[in-house]
């Protein structure tokens, strides 16, 4: 995944990851039916509460819309999806996440779904009132599965008569859960389950953390929605002594505080001393020597690591937030890739920033507060806070790009790729090379 790294342990990839930066491999050349598409994503978690996969879709353009029922606009559209797929090298997330594949059924039918890595991969089948289920799909959907190939369908969908003969090879029903009227949900659930057993549903549009919650005890297995980065802010938002420590400890790196006086505050707090040499003793520092004392730890990890360290826990430090691992990955993932779209424009010290401004992009929902107060307890250079607070100055295309890439944005991802000089196939690049990299370092 990281050049050089092949032959690494995990945790020595992990902490080698932390500094290293990850080359964007360029995207091929475009064929002449599949032209490269900005990919989005959705993340979604499992009843662990970390993230368990992605649904990964096409950018849709506002003329599209109007088309996508046609025969050959979904036939184009599916194999643009699996094209892009393709270059992103998606093989590498497949095996530690789950990906769902949106897909007519005829698109299954496509060589490339053969030479598709099994293991991972969920089809998510776009059924349609003119698709007639017949023979040649069954078994073309049994010999998939046979391989190791997994399918899912929407439950509205597999509540229709003439779709009963999926459900035996159906293993994620998805149930839009967005009104939360609870009758109606666990009724959905139960005409499926008349049906067939043993089927995994999986809640999307969960639009809350109450939502969830709800979803949660009606055992669903999987949820996806705005929920994971939601901003509920609390009428009285407690900053706890963990974070405020972490806090304070980023200032004083932030403004060039001397070795004695930060180890002199690591002592204060015992808990965060213990993380910090367990970080610096595991095997991703090379060390041969196992380090005892905080001075020393700190002279190993030099302030630009430091500061990257107490970032991330900061998302996990004091009174924990049940969906602060999620929210962690997903800004590590935000980060990463506006660092990495910065490469070619800026210096070292500019894409470092860039990465802090992607994570603080959603500190406000871990700590329950809103932005502006967030960010006057840390002291900034003014690029990052003008590009989260007000979307502006020399780091805010790179942040408002990763962003657009988790959401639905349909001018903006184009207008922003243009505006940073980058080719479509480099930001789905260095899109899936952010999912890996916030994969492997999350576990802080």
């Amino acid at each position: 995944m990281f050049s050089g790294n092949a032959d690494k342990p995990p945790m020595q990839v992990k902490q080698a990851a932390l500094a290293e930066g990850v080359k964007i491999v360029p995207a091929a050349p475009a064929s002449k039916t599949n032209v490269p598409s900005v990919m989005r994503r959705e993340a979604m978690l499992g009843r662990d509460r970390k993230v368990a996969g992605y649904t990964f879709m096409l950018r849709r353009e506002l003329d599209e819309q109007q088309n996508d029922a046609l025969p050959n606009v979904q036939k184009l559209r599916d194999e643009t999806l699996l094209d892009n797929l393709q270059r992103m090298d998606i093989t590498r997330l497949l095996g530690q996440r789950l990906a769902f594949v949106p897909v007519t059924p005829a698109t299954l039918f496509n060589p490339l779904v053969d030479g598709w890595p099994a293991t991972g991969t969920a089809w998510l089948l776009k059924l349609d009132s003119r698709m007639l289920v017949d023979t040649p799909l069954l078994e073309r959907m049994s010999d998939l599965q046979a391989r190791g190939g997994r399918f899912a369908a929407q439950a509205e969908d597999m509540a229709r008569p003439e779709y009963h003969a999926l459900l035996p090879l159906v293993d994620y029903v998805l149930m839009d859960v967005s009104g939360e009227d609870i009758p109606a949900i666990t009724a959905g659930m139960a005409a499926v389950s008349r049906i067939a057993t043993g089927k995994q549903f999986v809640a999307t549009g969960v639009q809350t953390l109450e939502a969830f919650h709800m979803c949660h005890k009606l055992q669903f297995a999987f949820f996806m929605g705005p929920f994971i980065t939601r901003r509920e802010t609390l009428d009285h938002p407690v900053l706890g002594p963990s974070r405020a420590k972490v806090l304070d400890l980023m200032n004083r790196v932030r403004t060039g505080a001397e070795q004695p006086v930060l180890a002199a505050q690591f002592r204060q707090d015992p808990a965060l001393s213990v993380r910090l040499l367990r970080y610096v003793n595991s095997p991703g520092m090379g060390l041969q020597n196992k380090i005892g004392g905080i001075e020393q730890a700190l002279m190993v990890m030099g302030q630009d690591k430091l500061y990257r360290w107490l970032t991330m826990i900061l998302f996990t430090g004091g009174q924990s937030h049940e969906l602060d691992n999620a929210v962690l990955e997903n800004a590590l993932a935000r980060g990463r890739m506006a660092e990495q779209l910065a490469g070619r424009a800026l210096f070292a010290k500019a894409r470092d920033e860039i990465f802090v401004a992607g994570l603080f992009s959603l500190l406000d929902v871990v700590m329950g507060m809103p932005m502006e107060k967030v960010l006057k307890q840390i002291s900034l250079p003014a690029e990052i806070t003008e590009a989260i607070l007000s979307q502006r100055g020399p780091y805010a295309p790179y942040l408002a790009l990763a962003i657009a890439c988790e959401q639905d944005d349909q001018t903006g991802i184009g207008e922003l790729a243009k505006q940073i000089g980058r080719e479509v196939g480099e930001i789905n690049a260095a899109h899936m090379e952010a999912l890996l990299w916030a994969q492997q370092v999350s576990d802080v």
